[in-house]
């Protein structure tokens, strides 16, 4: 009796300690009241005036927020600073007698500790009840419930959903009990939660039905693993089983989809074709998913623009001669509230498919020239490049808004380079000319992008208005350890400086890369090594710092 007693006091006290370490800035509250009420009630003349009964406040928060030990030792400390520690009068120093704050100290103790026992055991059956919500009462399976829940965790933007049917669970029930058939779920759970990669949520869904959230995109290796786990054999209690499975599975690419089930509508379609079709598994219609994806993104791009889901983000461009910054360029990124941070290489590309490419062109024109200003009211002279779509270029009036914006903002040409990649001047190659020998002739800087990833010829560069040749970042990869690539970005950089082209060469991410473009004669650098792209605030200070060394 005396060890179960025991167990318990360790058992509140390791309670309290856990909730100490959630609530910490409440518990240094609480620590501070403590001396500080015995100090009030000692400058107000004693515990004779009303001024004590402040105390109870400390003693109730400690047991509301940290149970039984820490309410009970609350009231204890509390008895004794207005106990033995505390006159009746401080003027007099006429002190209490023993049984008075003997009593009262009794008194903070059974008030502390019961609060934090109604506390404790409120947090106790609190959990017991998200539990029962959150499982299958007969097979101890999460649900539903807890699939919402856990959904509120999930950051990937991609998710295999498979859906798990037990076709002949009917006739395991008839032939061996419901119980029998709880365990053989329950096992079958444990089996695969065991055996799945971490981060693998696992829920039945229905009495014949699993559902499988897996963060991973790889739709072939996830089915082959799991049908290997489903097929293995299985007996309860000794007897063997035959489980008849069929199995359904789709992408997801957005989590709002998981939160609301509606993906599972297509897993569960799926895992149904392949009972009827007597397949082991199949795969769900993921290009419909994937187009309504898209057209969700662009619905909400507009409004993205104007609440300040799509921001600007600026990345240092390196003069390597001096190892100081020269430029900069604007990238774009979208935080979007449910599918957090998208890639520029998803949505970028769906909108250029669309005439909201103007839109977001001249948003990013807008937003680098209203930071142009700012840096050079700064004395930051350091010229923001944006990159141009093909469509763009195209748009009848896309040079009379371009150059609308730039008088309006009254930011110097000079300041202003425009980013285009060869398969953008390939399309159509003189109109492309002609549009950009304009914006030339105003003075904006005309760069080629990714230089090395199209397929242009030399003969057709040339033709251009272009000043500067950014070479691929897959070309910095490999070019401290692979001798051809050595050598193929070496001859480009001293065959476009023969031109009179200026080099940027992108990606780069070791010194050893930095020391060879030195030595290549390339003209600047731009990547990781020196910095990533960051947000306008912290563009500014980083120019500062750097600027000003």
């Amino acid at each position: 009796m005396k060890t179960k007693h025991h167990q318990n006091l360790f058992g509140f006290m390791h309670e309290s300690f856990k909730l100490m370490k959630k609530r910490p800035i409440i518990f240094i509250l609480i620590l501070i009241a403590l001396p500080t009420i015995y100090l009030i009630v000692y400058a107000t003349g004693g515990i004779k005036y009303v001024y004590s009964h402040t105390m109870y406040i400390t003693i109730v928060l400690a047991g509301i927020y940290y149970g039984l030990f820490f309410g009970g030792l609350t009231g204890l400390l509390a008895g004794i600073l207005l106990g033995p520690l505390m006159p009746i009068d401080t003027l007099t120093g006429e002190m209490q007698e023993p049984f008075n704050w003997i009593y009262r100290l009794i008194m903070f103790i059974l008030i502390g500790s019961i609060i934090g026992y109604a506390s404790d055991k409120l947090r106790k059956d609190t959990k017991r009840i998200e539990v029962l919500m959150s499982s299958n009462q007969e097979t101890k399976v999460p649900n539903t419930n807890y699939l919402k829940k856990m959904s509120e965790t999930f950051t990937s933007n991609t998710y295999t959903i498979i859906t798990i049917l037990i076709n002949n669970h009917h006739n395991i029930i008839d032939l061996l009990g419901i119980s029998l058939y709880h365990e053989l779920i329950y096992q079958l759970y444990v089996d695969l939660q065991s055996n799945c990669k971490d981060g693998v949520i696992i829920t039945q869904a229905d009495s014949n039905k699993l559902w499988l959230v897996v963060p991973k995109e790889d739709l072939d290796a996830e089915i082959n693993h799991l049908m290997q786990l489903l097929n293995k054999p299985r007996q309860i209690r000794q007897i063997p089983l035959y489980i008849d499975f069929s199995v359904g599975a789709v992408l997801c690419y957005e989590v709002g989809l998981i939160k609301n089930f509606k993906v599972f509508e297509l897993s569960d379609t799926a895992a149904r074709h392949a009972q009827v079709q007597n397949l082991p598994y199949f795969f769900g219609d993921q290009d419909k998913q994937r187009k309504k994806g898209e057209y969700d993104l662009l619905a909400s791009f507009k409004n993205a623009l104007n609440n300040g889901e799509i921001y600007l983000v600026y990345q240092p461009k390196i003069d390597l001669s001096t190892m100081k910054p020269y430029g900069l360029e604007a990238l774009i990124r979208w935080n979007h509230p449910e599918k957090k941070m998208i890639p520029p290489d998803v949505f970028i590309p769906l909108v250029e498919e669309t005439k909201l490419i103007h839109i977001l062109t001249d948003w990013v024109l807008t937003e680098s020239l209203i930071k142009e200003k700012e840096l050079i009211h700064l004395g930051l002279h350091i010229p923001i490049s944006i990159n141009i779509s093909g469509k763009n270029l195209y748009d009848p009036q896309f040079e009379s808004r371009t150059m609308s914006i730039i008088k309006d903002l009254a930011v110097p040409v000079e300041y202003i380079e425009f980013e285009l990649t060869e398969s953008t001047l390939m399309v159509n190659p003189q109109d492309s000319k002609n549009i950009l020998q304009d914006f030339a002739n105003l003075g904006i800087h005309i760069s080629l992008d990714d230089y090395g990833s199209g397929y242009s010829s030399l003969s057709y560069i040339t033709q251009f208005p272009i000043r500067t040749i950014k070479i691929d970042r897959h070309f910095m990869k490999d070019m401290s350890t692979n001798p051809e690539m050595h050598e193929i970005v070496k001859s480009t950089i001293a065959l476009f400086k023969t031109l009179n082209y200026k080099v940027v060469a992108e990606g780069v991410e070791t010194m050893d890369v930095v020391e060879l473009l030195k030595d290549f004669e390339c003209d600047y650098a731009q990547g990781y090594f020196f910095a990533k792209p960051m947000e306008s605030q912290k563009i500014t200070e980083w120019l500062k710092n750097v600027l000003n060394k």
